[in-house]
């Protein structure tokens, strides 16, 4: 192989100065950039992982929530079916044998669920019963609020919000409590009341909101930021107990909070300071309660500002490696594309062959591809994937071998020395190619080793033997020796008969001008007439027959167009332009019916108005229409579901039921200005109609009258 002379020094120490240095510093500049892009991109991430994070939270608090909500309708209607309750309820039995089956149903019941603070039981006779104090009188309660609470006569199986203050217990069945301490409540019961309002008997449990925040206790203190406000925007939750039942709109941030929109959400607030806060809500939809948590941005940021530091120095001690990396390898690949680019423009005509010294006098092995889907509507593999792809079966390192991108879907191998068991890798590059990827590949390839100077006119006649090849046949590896040349035709015979077809919208002359043009397309062979001869039909069709396309239901004029647009072989085209021979048929259709029911309609009409005449008839319609009698029966038998005869005696029978209750004109009169014969076929035909005969029919119309 000859080598161009110097080429080996033709890279001079100037260059560090004119491009290492210009490409380091605007690629560490770069870096730079991005480092505190990423930064910035990576702090709003961590926040929002960070608030999918406190709703996950939120989500398993309001699980909890739903359990205590609905686990507690179940746990009272038992309570109240038990047979021990009902013993105190309905004093069933003495009050100290009530007491002590209540009491050990109760022991069991707050013992299974940890989050029930206490039950009372209450009847008008025995009183009050706790799990705190046992017995217990109304004036000595150890729930100071719960006579006010019943007071309110508060609605069965509903969740109430309240405060109290227990004094010291004696029964140890409820959770560890200080006496004397106020205490937030959940409250849900089942009570009975008299004629006069008051409570007779009843069961009254306490769920304990102390209990269900321990639940967010942990390390970082998380419980501190959880809130929770019901429908009414009542503080049902708060770090700080003397707040529960205040009005939300009394803090400014729960009452931004309140009126957010979204059943759950992150959104980053400020307070009358100007202070910003990061607050999560979730809402328990069953419940209308709304769970919240609200956390200062300040501890938020603090180490996402640290990550961004550290990111920034990551990413520039990358830029300084990065940038001398990219240098070193720009070099090799600009030389790669060079000769790439420099043998494109060769084979295409934009070179000449001195523009490749360092090949002269090399003969090469040539093989054209060209790639196709097995579906229309499907793309083919982007370009540097396909090479990616296929470099696992042909080795080209772009100095001794290329795989050059010509066009969308066409590559050229060229390499100085035939590869060994060639055929069989581009046997293996098809197969898995279609495989793996849903594409066809179509190969031709020379039988002998082509000079450089008559690479530009092989691979062009390669390029149109394969392009043509592929219309009748696609997935193929074959040779080629020599050069067909053969003479193209255009077909204005044929085009001509197609057109005249479609002006005439006669599907059956449309079809058979398709199979004359598809035969001469095939017999012509050629690629570039196959596709101009897409465009030209794709436009003309559809310019002639474009009302035919806006009439039908098959497809629109863009949809076929289309199709024939990315018609791949001669059966795609037939098919394509066959579609156009049903979209006629249905067409011919359309109007046909048109065309008859505009008939059935004129029919109609003729009945209204010869409705008295005597000689109106099926006969007498077909002849004021001009058509035949069997044909004016059938039609309008089709298109009405009734036989004209038929409906001329339905139309008079209703004008006779209209005569007999409006007038007073007799029966026989009424039949003979309907055109009846004789009376009593009137009668007989009026009665099988109607089911009554014309007397009885008046007769009953002047009793609905006079009713």
């Amino acid at each position: 192989m000859t080598r161009l002379k110097g080429r080996e020094n033709s890279v001079t120490p100037t260059w560090i100065l004119k491009v290492f240095i210009p490409i380091a510093s605007i690629f560490l500049l770069t870096m730079i950039i991005m480092a505190l892009l990423f930064s910035g991109m990576f702090t709003n991430v961590a926040q929002s992982l960070i608030v999918d994070d406190f709703l996950a939270s939120l989500k398993m608090i309001s699980t909890y929530y739903r359990q205590m909500r609905f686990n507690t309708v179940p746990i009272i209607d038992d309570l109240s079916d038990a047979q021990e309750i009902r013993d105190y309820l309905l004093q069933n039995l003495p009050k100290d044998k009530a007491m002590l089956g209540a009491y050990l149903r109760l022991e069991n019941t707050v013992a299974r669920n940890s989050y029930i603070h206490s039950i009372y039981l209450y009847n008008d006779e025995y009183g009050f019963f706790s799990t705190i104090s046992g017995a217990e009188v109304p004036g000595e309660l150890s729930d100071s609020t719960l006579l006010d609470f019943l007071a309110t006569r508060p609605k069965n199986k509903n969740l109430y919000q309240r405060r109290s203050v227990f004094t010291d217990k004696t029964i140890p069945l409820s959770l560890p409590k200080k006496p004397n301490t106020p205490t937030n409540l959940y409250t849900i019961c089942n009570l009975s009341y008299g004629d006069d309002g008051e409570v007779q008997s009843g069961i009254i449990m306490n769920l304990s909101e102390t209990l269900a925040r321990s639940l967010l206790a942990d390390d970082e203190g998380t419980s501190k930021n959880f809130y929770m406000i019901d429908e009414g925007s009542y503080i049902i939750s708060h770090p700080d107990p003397d707040q529960f039942g205040q009005k939300a709109t009394s803090l400014p941030l729960l009452s931004q909070i309140a009126s957010f929109d979204g059943p759950k959400g992150g959104q980053t607030l400020k307070d009358d300071e100007g202070k910003q806060f990061l607050a999560c809500w979730y809402d328990i939809g069953e419940m209308n309660w709304r769970l919240i948590f609200i956390l200062p941005m300040s501890h938020i940021r603090e180490p996402l500002n640290h990550l961004r530091k550290n990111l920034v120095f990551v990413f520039i001690g990358l830029a300084l490696i990065a940038s001398l990396v990219l240098v070193w390898e720009s070099k090799r690949i600009n030389n790669q594309l060079t000769r790439e680019n420099r043998f494109i423009d060769y084979l295409t005509g934009g070179l000449s062959a001195e523009a490749l010294p360092l090949y002269e006098g090399q003969t090469f092995f040539i093989a054209v591809f060209l790639r196709q889907t097995k579906k229309p509507e499907s793309e083919l593999l982007q370009k540097n994937r396909f090479i990616s792809f296929a470099s696992q079966y042909l080795r080209f390192n772009g100095k001794n071998s290329f795989l050059l991108t010509m066009d969308q879907g066409q590559h050229v191998y060229l390499a100085l020395h035939k590869p060994e068991k060639v055929i069989s890798r581009f046997a293996k590059l098809l197969i898995d190619l279609g495989d793996l990827f849903d594409e066809q590949l179509s190969i031709f390839y020379s039988t002998e080793r082509v000079p450089l100077e008559d690479l530009p006119r092989r691979y062009e006649q390669m390029r149109r033997r394969l392009l043509s090849s592929s219309l009748t046949e696609v997935g193929f590896i074959s040779e080629i020796e020599q050069e067909d040349t053969k003479e193209v035709n255009l077909f204005l015979t044929e085009t001509a008969d197609m057109e005249k077809a479609l002006s005439q919208r006669s599907a059956e002359a449309y079809a058979k001008s398709v199979d004359t043009l598809i035969i001469n397309l095939k017999r012509q062979d050629d690629f570039e007439l196959f596709s101009a001869m897409k465009q030209y039909l794709s436009y003309s069709i559809v310019a002639l027959i474009g009302d035919v396309f806006q009439a039908s239901e098959i497809m629109t004029a863009q949809e076929w167009k289309n199709s024939i647009l990315s018609s791949r072989t001669y059966d795609d085209l037939k098919n394509g332009l066959l579609q156009v021979a049903r979209i006629l048929e249905e067409y011919r259709e359309q109007y046909s019916k048109r065309q008859g029911m505009e008939q059935v309609l004129r029919i109609r009409e003729l009945v209204a108005e010869h409705l008295r005449d005597k000689n109106l008839s099926a006969k007498f319609i077909a002849d004021e229409i001009g058509l035949s009698l069997g044909y004016t029966r059938n039609l309008f038998k089709t298109i009405e579901g009734v036989a004209l005869n038929e409906y001329i005696g339905m139309k008079r029978i209703d004008e006779a039921k209209d005569l007999l209750s409006t007038t007073k004109q007799s029966i026989n009169a009424i039949r003979e200005s309907l055109g009846f014969s004789n009376t009593a076929y009137f009668c007989t035909y009026f009665k099988k109609q109607t089911g009554k005969s014309p007397s009885e029919y008046r007769n009953e119309q002047r009793k609905a009258v006079q009713s």
